[in-house]
């Protein structure tokens, strides 16, 4: 019996000691890591890192998404690495720690305070130019191993923090060749980067983009045009034009034919802001509106901003075209210009010392006169001229100093009057570098606008009217990482309006007299643009402005029937009236794929600056600015937006879609046959309103290779409603052109040969037509009904043009080319304006008749261009 039951004892032990040891085995098994290798190349979160590992090694993982960064995106690569190698690599990256329990690893923050965080450098610098230094604004800087990246600041400064590492970096810009260097990120580095430009092939290139910017870029509403895109546009006159060549942008509409003026979005003209480096220019414009005081070649780059405009610019309702000049080629003494049958421009630039400082002389003259004297020998002055200069000095590697000047003129004289006005801006910028993740730019700017209409030459008598305006302000930009920007400023602008007077070198009397106004306006801002993950990204912001008016000065009060009632006296220096103003902005993107992007925004704008001009002439200059104040409110625009945008296969090639909507507050409008020259209840003749904008934009375009161009399509309406205007009823604005289509193509035939076209239409502008004509003491008088009632025909016109590169040669210094260019191909006769006071003869002449009396008159219309050739040569030398 012992013996069974020892033998049984021993049975039962090892029943229960086997099973023991297997779980005991087991339990070890599980908690230790496979030794399996496995290779991975993913780009996206940790979380689906961490998916992916879990499918190709059999590892579970736990972890809270909110105690671990989760949703941070990463690009890791392994090949044939152990699975405990691989979640090393993870701990270190991320800060966190593992441990495994039950066959699962724990994944838990990394507390320990002997512990170091991930180790994170900065790579900093500027992309130049590598021919003439200078900066590439919105060139791209793409880590190739984590496919991350940003894009360079206005000055060609980027800054991209990542962890330590060795990395391939990739940098592009469009006309450029990509630069490929190998970092090894163990410190931070700050190293500038120089792109050269590609050469001129005839094969067509197919690249694909690898960040493709209207895709990626977490804004929307924005355009940015190349100065070499503009020189190859047919040109009127031969003349270049930068503002002209807004109009193969949806959603800009041109005044009328040969007009510099423009509409974009449905405002004003007087809704577009245009800068030359951060100084504003408030009638850009030479030869009554005909061409467009920016010089191209003196340009560095140019964005032009429809409505929805980083919180850093403001001031307008409609758009901001933001233009940054060439600080001069800091390599070389480069000498370029061309003459035309309209004027010959010249300019210089060059290094003080190469790398370190440079300057930028450049300017342009009419040639005109001679021409117009032949026609009217009364003529004594018709001429213009622009002159910009610019230099920069390097002081060190964190610290750069610009300053800019622009003036500008017009004169047109005959034997006793004449008409004349200039421009004026300056700008002092100094760039500092804090750290290599904080930028900052401060500028103090400076800019004027003087109009004279002088009614005798010989005694000076002259109406004058003026604004200007000073600026100090600091933008700063934190690059706080890849995914995430921070930028934040604040500025004070103090301006002077003269909303004009007549003077005289002879005393003059029962003269009516106009306040001169001045107003002080405090800016903040912030702005943080902001990748939530691989998919969504946001960009939101705010700006504050402070209005303030402030004496000496005297302001009119009016009663509800527009009389006045008193007059209210202002002490130098009293602040009398003030407008606050929060102008928030926010652009929603989500990336469908990497080719593909839709973006949703919304921005809220402020205007404080007015101008007052009743006439819809495109050949006028006679306006005046006045400020928000007690009898004018600031205009307020909201609007919303919604876009999809589409990179394709070919590099430069992409197509956008945009739809907006727009409301407008406190717009400004005039009483029939309104006063505004030398009126001192000038405000009584104003009328407030709303305007109702609204349309779809499409664009396809294709920067690089031998063929390039742009196609556009607009659909837009523009409303406006004002209570004692047209019965209080809604009517058309003179913008209001439903459609639009533009079509602008370039092709280089040859090396030495380009040719380019450009077609554009539009429905015809709103004008007010009589509706019938009644007999009155013997005189015929047209009856008006609706505000404008009728359109202009349909606007159509073909230009071409052709440029010769007389160079066989195109390595040789001296490069020079003519230009050929015909304006209106076809001759349409596009008509400008509507004549109802003409008669008709019997050789079928229309004239205007001596006698009012005369029936039987009939419609006439007013056209300006048709076949317009011309011819310019150009010149450079390096």
């Amino acid at each position: 019996m012992l013996t069974f039951f020892e033998g049984r004892r021993k049975f039962t032990l090892a029943w229960l000691v086997v099973p023991a040891m297997f779980l005991f085995l087991n339990a070890s098994a599980q908690n230790s890591l496979p030794e399996v290798s496995i290779s991975i190349d993913a780009h996206g979160t940790l979380a689906e890192l961490l998916e992916i590992i879990a499918k190709k090694s059999g590892v579970r993982f736990s972890y809270n998404p909110k105690k671990i960064p989760a949703d941070e995106v990463t690009r890791y690569t392994a090949v044939n690495k152990t699975v405990s190698a691989i979640l090393k690599d993870i701990s270190e990256r991320f800060g966190i720690k593992y441990t495994l329990v039950e066959g699962q690893v724990i994944l838990k923050p990394d507390k320990r305070p002997d512990k170091p965080a991930a180790s994170v450098y900065t790579l900093s610098g500027t992309i130049k130019d590598a021919g003439n230094g200078e900066a590439l604004i919105g060139a791209t800087v793409l880590i190739k191993e984590l496919q991350t990246g940003t894009i360079t600041n206005a000055f060609g400064f980027f800054s991209i923090t990542i962890p330590k590492g060795k990395y391939t970096v990739s940098s592009s810009f469009l006309g450029y060749k990509d630069h490929l260097a190998t970092v090894d990120l163990s410190t931070s580095i700050q190293q500038d980067i120089t792109l050269d430009e590609e050469l001129p092939v005839l094969e067509e290139v197919v690249v694909s983009n690898e960040l493709p910017d209207v895709v990626q870029e977490i804004t929307s509403g924005n355009t940015h045009v190349r100065p070499k895109a503009v020189e190859e546009r047919p040109a009127l006159f031969g003349e270049m034009d930068v503002v002209k060549s807004l109009e193969s942008i949806p959603g800009v509409k041109l005044h009328a034919d040969g007009s510099t003026f423009y509409y974009v979005r449905g405002g004003n003209r007087d809704q577009n802001l245009v800068l030359i480096d951060d100084a504003p220019i408030y009638n850009p414009s030479h030869m009554l509106g005909l061409f467009s005081t920016i010089i191209p070649d003196a340009v560095n780059d140019m964005t032009l901003y429809k409505g929805e405009m980083p919180a850093s610019l403001g001031g307008r309702l409609s758009s901001v075209l933001d233009i940054r000049t060439k600080k001069g080629n800091d390599q070389n003494v480069e000498v370029w210009g061309s003459t035309g049958l309209i004027s010959t421009k010249l300019g210089v630039e060059g290094p003080f010392r190469k790398d370190v400082s440079s300057f930028l002389v450049s300017a342009r003259a009419s040639t005109l006169k001679w021409i117009v004297q032949k026609v009217d020998d009364d003529i004594r002055q018709f001429d213009f001229y622009d002159f910009t200069t610019k230099v920069n000095v390097r002081i060190n590697p964190g610290n750069r100093i610009f300053f800019s000047f622009y003036t500008g003129a017009d004169n047109y004289f005959d034997t006793d009057n004449g008409i004349s006005w200039s421009n004026t801006a300056g700008t002092l910028r100094w760039n500092h570098l804090f750290t290599d993740r904080l930028f900052m730019n401060t500028t103090v700017a400076l800019a004027g606008y003087d109009y004279f209409l002088h009614s005798d030459t010989k005694t000076n008598t002259r109406w004058t009217s003026h604004i200007s305006n000073l600026n100090v302000k600091s933008d700063f930009s934190y690059f706080i990482k890849p995914q995430s920007e921070l930028t934040f400023g604040l500025g004070i602008n103090g301006y002077n309006f003269n909303p004009g007077n007549l003077k005289s070198d002879t005393a003059i009397t029962s003269v009516p007299s106009l306040s001169v106004r001045n107003s002080v306006e405090l800016v903040l801002y912030a702005n943080h643009e902001l990748k939530l993950n691989e998919k969504w990204g946001v960009n939101y912001g705010a700006r504050f402005s402070l209005w303030s008016n402030t004496g000496e000065a005297f302001e009119f009060v009016f009663d509800e029937n527009r009389n006045p009632i008193d007059t209210l006296y202002y002490a130098k220096g009293d602040d009398y009236k003030q407008y606050v103003n929060i102008e928030p902005r926010l652009t929603v993107s989500y990336l469908l794929n990497e080719n593909a992007s839709i973006k949703a925004s919304y921005a809220r704008n402020a205007q404080n600056v007015h101008l007052i001009s009743n006439s819809i002439s495109p050949f006028t200059s006679l306006e005046v600015w006045l400020p928000s104040s007690i009898n004018i409110k600031p205009q307020i625009a909201n609007q919303v937006s919604l876009g999809y945008y589409r990179s394709l296969p070919h590099a430069g090639t992409s197509l956008t879609a945009e739809a907006f909507y727009k409301k407008m507050e406190h717009q400004i409008d005039y009483n029939a046959h309104a006063e505004t020259l030398l009126n001192p209840l000038l405000e009584r003749e104003l009328r407030f309103g709303t305007a109702t904008a609204y349309g779809i934009e499409l664009l396809a375009k294709k920067d690089v290779g031998r063929l390039r161009g742009w196609a556009g399509y607009t659909y837009s309406r523009a409303k406006r409603k004002f209570a004692d205007i047209n019965e209080g009823k809604v009517y058309n604005a003179f913008y209001d052109r439903p459609h639009q289509v533009n079509l602008m193509v370039a092709y280089d035939i040859s090396l030495r040969w380009n040719v380019g076209l450009n077609w554009t239409y539009s429905t015809g502008a709103p004008f007010s037509s009589p509706v019938s004509f009644y007999w009155y003491n013997g005189e015929e008088v047209p009856v008006y009904g609706q505000k404008n009632n009728d359109r202009l025909p349909d606007y159509h016109r073909l230009d071409m043009s052709a440029t010769f590169k007389l160079n066989k040669n195109p390595e040789k210094r001296f490069q020079h080319s003519i230009s050929f260019s015909v304006y209106n191909l076809y001759g349409r006769k596009n008509s400008l304006f509507v004549n109802y006071n003409k008669v008709e003869d019997s050789d079928g002449e229309l004239h205007i008749p001596s006698n009012l009396q005369d029936a039987n008159r009939v419609t006439s219309h007013f056209y300006m261009f048709q076949f317009t050739p011309s011819i310019a040569y150009n010149f450079k030398f390096l």
